[in-house]
């Protein structure tokens, strides 16, 4: 059987483990078996086993570095290999081999926790009443309903509800700019916000939005905004992020999102809330609109795409991170993972992100995107199926970050039967390190800094500076790096289908290094802890 010593890999091993490669190693039962026997069982062990092989003791982890045990075990993940094995060197396919893993998950224990209280069950729903008539949004220990033109603000940390407030809603004596009235029916649609701390709320319906102080005088004058960016479509989804400083607004038309606000500038005092909403760097301020984030302008028809239900994850670099799905580019539709740089224009008092300073920085396959991985049966660990992948068809999904940024899990709302209830399935990727994604993102804006896709680049040319841009960034040598000769699918962990939508999802450290993931829906509250074994 072919083998190669571990010194090829850079793994510094013990002499003792060279000299005995055919006869017994120790007196130990685990490793009295000839190196050959190990390596032919290691062949026959699925691929999460033989992960765990690997890591019992030195000689486990010396007889698994086998050229045709890692090539047998490489052959049962989702990898597209080159047609002829013999061609991956032993430095190679131990690289492929770590990605894989790393990628893929397998030294993951995802364990699931027993089920708590939903938003709305139990003793947290008490006396509240809610219907089809009644619109009702909750956030942490907080509970606003709108019954019959009046807003009521609960306390629902309690067995039983606490009225906090109530004030009537301001839709009959205000106008909005060059919008219309703002008088709407008793029984009207309407989209709700509820801030994190139970303040502020905001109101959308059709292409209008109001924020109310919870906690002002109860005949007290709120912020209106007549969206114009919304024009041919209306709002069906609202949500403050960023503590509280910014509201993400979700249009009907292919997925649309618009931010609205600035990231992090909302003041701390309660008094001053409402002044900066009415600001120009508040509800009037579009920091970004989805709609001009794609390649159209001097693209095929064919290679056009655009982005779907982005959402901002956290600050990143000069800008943000963010998630998304990509449709087109005469690809099937699939998740990323990418950066969006901001800038403050010189004629604006606050930043704005710039739509051409887009960079993708992971690809999160989908069912229909990750057939080439899939396709062939080999993957007997069921990850890549039907059942247990996105679809990519929701146009305004949900995700959440993990603290270092090595995860993200998806909630993806299935829309592939009517049901009276709907059903939300959640699915968990593993991403790269954020050195890794920090570097990535210094390699393709140096590689796109010719082409200049922003103001910012285009001025630092005519002025000379690009020069500098390279030499301040430490970049690897790409054209020197053996380009990789296969490709590694980042397919998720599917952790459940749960009845509901999924309002909340956050991730918190555990003091064992682990991660604890909890998803918070009107059923109840689904947890799962992570921990890398």
């Amino acid at each position: 059987m072919a083998r190669f010593g571990a010194g090829t890999l850079g793994i510094t091993m013990d002499h003792s483990l060279e000299r005995v490669l055919t006869v017994h190693q120790t007196a130990m039962g685990a490793t009295r078996l000839p190196l050959e026997l190990q390596q032919q069982i290691f062949a026959y062990l699925d691929t999460k086993s033989f992960f765990a092989a690997r890591s019992v003791c030195k000689w486990w982890r010396f007889a698994s570095l086998d050229y045709v045990t890692l090539i047998k075990q490489l052959g049962r993940l989702p990898i597209l290999l080159p047609k002829k094995a013999g061609e991956i060197g032993p430095d190679e396919l131990y690289r492929i081999w770590s990605e894989a893993a790393y990628t893929l998950m397998l030294g993951v224990n995802v364990k699931r926790l027993p089920d708590g209280e939903g938003s709305m069950t139990g003793p947290r729903r008490g006396g509240l009443v809610v219907g089809p008539r009644v619109s009702h949004v909750t956030s942490g220990d907080h509970t606003v309903t709108i019954n019959d033109r009046t807003i009521a603000l609960f306390n629902t940390s309690a067995k039983q509800p606490r009225v906090l407030a109530q004030r009537p809603l301001n839709d009959l004596k205000e106008t909005v700019g060059s919008g219309p009235w703002l008088k709407m029916s008793p029984t009207a649609y309407h989209e709700l916000a509820l801030s994190s701390d139970g303040r502020l709320l905001a109101v959308a319906q059709e292409r209008t939005i109001q924020i109310y102080d919870l906690l002002a005088e109860a005949d007290s004058f709120t912020v209106n905004e007549y969206i114009s960016s919304a024009a041919g479509h209306y709002i069906c989804g609202l949500d403050f992020e960023e503590d509280n400083s910014v509201l993400r607004v979700r249009l009907s038309g292919k997925g649309a999102v618009l931010y609205l606000g600035t990231p992090g500038t909302i003041s701390r005092q309660g008094e001053s809330v409402l002044q900066y909403w009415k600001s120009k760097a508040g509800l009037r301020h579009m920091y970004l609109d989805s709609a001009l984030i794609s390649n159209s302008a001097g693209s095929t028809a064919d290679q056009t795409w655009r982005l779907a239900g982005l959402q901002l994850l956290r600050p990143f670099g000069d800008g943000y991170l963010f998630a998304a799905q990509k449709h087109g580019g005469n690809e099937s539709s699939h998740y990323v993972l990418g950066h969006v740089g901001h800038s403050t224009p010189h004629n604006a008092a606050a930043p704005i992100v710039e739509p051409k300073n887009v960079t993708f920085l992971a690809r999160m396959e989908s069912f229909l995107s990750a057939w080439d991985y899939t396709l062939n049966g080999k993957n007997e660990s069921g990850m890549g199926m039907w059942e247990n992948m996105p679809g990519a068809h929701e146009h305004h999904p949900t995700f959440a970050l993990s603290p270092d940024s090595t995860m993200i899990v998806l909630a993806e709302r299935d829309k592939k039967a009517v049901r009276p209830t709907p059903l939300t399935q959640l699915f968990l990727y593993r991403l790269p390190s954020a050195q890794r994604l920090l570097s990535t993102l210094h390699a393709q804006r140096a590689g796109n800094i010719e082409k200049w896709p922003t103001g910012s680049s285009f001025l630092d040319r005519i002025e000379g500076q690009s020069q500098r841009v390279h030499e301040d960034v430490e970049m690897p040598d790409v054209d020197k790096q053996a380009k990789p000769k296969c490709s590694v699918a980042r397919l998720p962990v599917c952790l459940n289908t749960i009845r509901g939508i999924v309002s909340e999802m956050k991730f918190a450290q555990h003091a064992d290094g682990g991660l604890r993931l909890s998803a918070l829906s009107t059923e109840a509250t689904k947890s799962w802890s992570l921990l890398a074994v």
